[in-house]
C-alpha cells in the first residue's frame, strides 16, 4: 500500500490563491513518487474532512496551506482545522501558515507528531499585482514560494527535514542577495525585507533526521 499525503489547499482571497497554484507542483511531485496523495482543496480543506483523513490513512507527511496564527491552521473561509487539541502521530508536517511555528508546532510535536516545520513569525510573500490572475508567472512572488516549495519537495523525495529545513534558507538566502543586488527591481528590493524576515522565522521543531 502507498504512503499517503496529506495536502490542505484553501482558495478563497489573493493569499490562498498563490498558496493554492504554488502547491500544484507539489502535488504533481508526490504523485509521480506514488504516493496516495490526499489533495484537500477548496471546500474539502475543512476540519472533519482534514481529521477523517489523518485518521483514515494515518498519512506520513501533512504539508498545510493557509491562515493561522500561533494557536491554530485554518482552511477553507478561515475554518479552524487543526489546533493545540490535534492529534497528528507519526506524521512531518510542514505549515505554510503565519506564526504556527511560534507555540502550535510544540504543541503538535508533544502530541505525537514526529517534526514540525513552519513560521514562528508571519510567513510573508511579495507579489506583482498585474499577476494576481495567474500567480505562477509571478517572479517577484516566486522568490518566496519558490524557495518554501523546497520543503515539501525535499521530504517528499525522501530526505530528512533537517535537509529540508536547509535546502529551503539556502534558496532563500540566495534569492535574498539577488533581490538586494544592482539588477534588482524596486519592488524586488523593498521586498527582500520580507523574505529575511521568513529566513530567520522557519524553524524545525522535533526530529530534524525524520524522513518519509
Amino acid at each position: 500500500m502507498s504512503k499517503s499525503i496529506i495536502i490542505t489547499r484553501p482558495n478563497y482571497e489573493k493569499v490562498t490563491s498563490y498558496l493554492f497554484s504554488w502547491s500544484e507542483v507539489i502535488v504533481k511531485l508526490a504523485q509521480s513518487k506514488l504516493y496516495a496523495v490526499h489533495d484537500l482543496q477548496r471546500a474539502k480543506s475543512s476540519r472533519k474532512l482534514f481529521e477523517s483523513y489523518v485518521n483514515g490513512h494515518k498519512p506520513v507527511f501533512i504539508f498545510m496551506n493557509g491562515h493561522g496564527n500561533s494557536d491554530e491552521i485554518t482552511g477553507q473561509d478561515d475554518q479552524v482545522i487543526v489546533d493545540a487539541s490535534s492529534h497528528i502521530n507519526n506524521s512531518i508536517i510542514y505549515a505554510r501558515s503565519c506564526d504556527a511555528g511560534q507555540k502550535l508546532g510544540m504543541v503538535l510535536v508533544k502530541n505525537g507528531a514526529t517534526a514540525f516545520i513552519g513560521y514562528s513569525r508571519k510567513f510573508v510573500f511579495g507579489y506583482l499585482p498585474e499577476k494576481m490572475a495567474h500567480p505562477l508567472d509571478d517572479t517577484l512572488a516566486s522568490f518566496f514560494l519558490d524557495s518554501s516549495n523546497l520543503i515539501p519537495s525535499t521530504i517528499i523525495k525522501g530526505h530528512s527535514t533537517g535537509e529540508a529545513n536547509r535546502r529551503s534558507k539556502d534558496r532563500m538566502y540566495a534569492n535574498f542577495r539577488r533581490m538586494i543586488s544592482s539588477v534588482a527591481t524596486f519592488e524586488e528590493r523593498y521586498a527582500s525585507r520580507w523574505l529575511w524576515s521568513n529566513i530567520n522565522c522557519q524553524v524545525l521543531i522535533g526530529d530534524d533526521n525524520a524522513k518519509i
